[in-house]
């Protein structure tokens, strides 16, 4: 394939006008989402005295309602229209935003009044999370879903650059407060796009009531468990989301200012840095469309344990070594996260039918909520063996996770993503084949849509 046709398949999830609105609303979305991401934690380590275990615990906070409703919220994307939903999640973010920013300018704001957003907004993305991700795999052509589940993506690290760079020297510039203020600001894009969609509403299921969405969630329970394709991830999820995904929200911080002494700008750099390397995989996810993802998502989350392991020890020595090389693992760091998110969505999106897809893709929010106590436990480790001995132990922990589960499901070497199952909607996405009999898939040829 030449580069022209890998660029014009990588952005014709675009041409579609319905899947742009969301693309546009999911920037703004991010952007306001990364600012905040950098400007809360130095928020907390201002307002308690350079704590780390309230920069674990605010970020518990967050996470825990996807742990607590994130399959509900699955569940309520099968049963209702997936468009109100995010209309109802956004506007009321929003509002949370608005209402923090002001007690905040005011001077009135709390340790609690943090704690209590977080858990709010938490709740609210629980419930925003799988009726976005769904509706992606109804809006696009089939052979489209891989590149426009990467190209979101791929938005997500780009905003990461914009949004963690804004918000670091946002804070030097602005203060705090006007940092926050900016967060409500810029949502507001999100809300106007998101009230522009059209869509047609999904295929839902014909019982309605309690008893038959409580069955529901049963049935998708019975799914995912009896599919390799969807049980082998969320293996992978729980190790990769409880050990690795509270590297940007509590160590990153904690090593800009305990370790390196670069401040909030340093920090803001740094998720950037993780942000370019997201960017530029996203994209490679989006233009080649992979298919064998077998032994490419263990690969990625015991890739991504090396470079937090690496982040963390080069950081022993002296400048300005000591500098450049944390800054490029954690470059490459934010390149194996962004692959990770991209494939394992579609994998799981093409394995499920499209009446129970927002059932399936919510179950990742279960590891997601663990985020929770794993970056309860950063915090507490942090202090108790120091930033950098954590962020090891943490990161050796996925090397171990993602070889463990390649060698318990020796399955996963044959599995590929098959676009036929976007088009029939019958979950049939996820092939298991005898290595020896399953050529290495081509890219799936992009869409002339």
């Amino acid at each position: 394939m030449s580069a022209e046709a890998a660029t014009a398949g990588m952005f014709a999830p675009l041409r579609q006008p319905t899947y742009r609105l969301l693309w546009i609303g999911q920037s703004s979305h991010a952007f306001a989402l990364w600012m905040e991401q950098v400007a809360r934690p130095f928020l907390v380590l201002d307002m308690t005295g350079g704590s780390a275990a309230h920069v674990g615990g605010v970020l518990a906070v967050r996470t825990i309602p996807q742990l607590v409703f994130g399959v509900f919220a699955g569940v309520i994307s099968d049963w209702f229209d997936r468009r109100t939903i995010l209309i109802v999640t956004k506007i009321n973010v929003l509002i949370l935003s608005v209402i923090f920013a002001a007690l905040l300018v005011a001077g009135s704001l709390e340790l609690w009044h943090v704690y209590a957003f977080q858990f709010l907004r938490g709740t609210l993305m629980a419930f925003e999370q799988p009726a976005r991700q769904s509706m992606i795999a109804t809006i696009l052509p089939p052979r489209q879903v891989v590149g426009g589940v990467a190209l979101m993506s791929a938005t997500q690290n780009v905003m990461r650059i914009v949004g963690s760079a804004a918000g670091g020297f946002a804070i030097p510039l602005l203060g705090i407060d006007g940092a926050f203020v900016a967060v409500a600001v810029i949502y507001v894009g999100a809300v106007v796009t998101t009230l522009m969609l059209r869509v047609a509403t999904h295929e839902r299921p014909a019982e309605t009531g309690a008893r038959a969405m409580a069955a529901g969630l049963v049935e998708g329970g019975r799914y995912a468990w009896g599919n390799t394709t969807i049980r082998a991830i969320l293996l992978m999820s729980l190790i990769y989301f409880t050990f690795g995904m509270s590297y940007t929200q509590v160590f990153v911080p904690l090593f800009a200012e305990n370790v390196m002494g670069i401040g909030a700008g340093g920090a803001g750099l740094m998720v950037s840095l993780t942000g370019v390397g997201a960017l530029v995989s996203a994209l490679v996810v989006a233009s080649k469309q992979p298919r064998r993802v077998g032994v490419a998502l263990p690969a990625i989350v015991w890739s991504f344990g090396m470079m937090l392991v690496a982040f963390a020890v080069t950081s022993y020595l002296p400048r300005p070594a000591g500098l450049i090389l944390p800054f490029a693992f954690i470059t490459l760091t934010g390149a194996t996260q962004t692959m990770y998110f991209s494939l394992s969505n579609a994998a799981m999106l093409s394995s499920a039918p499209t009446e129970m897809r927002g059932r399936i893709i919510s179950l990742l929010s279960l590891d997601r909520g663990l985020m929770s106590l794993g970056g309860m436990g950063a915090g507490f480790l942090a202090e108790l063996q120091g930033v950098q001995i954590a962020q090891i132990v943490y990161g050796s922990v996925c090397i171990a996770g993602g070889f463990g589960v390649l060698m318990l499901y020796k399955e996963l070497r044959s599995m590929e993503i098959d676009p036929a199952a976007f088009e029939d909607g019958r979950g049939r996405g996820a092939r298991h084949r005898p290595a020896t009999l399953l050529p290495a898939a081509e890219p799936a040829p992009p869409s002339s849509e």
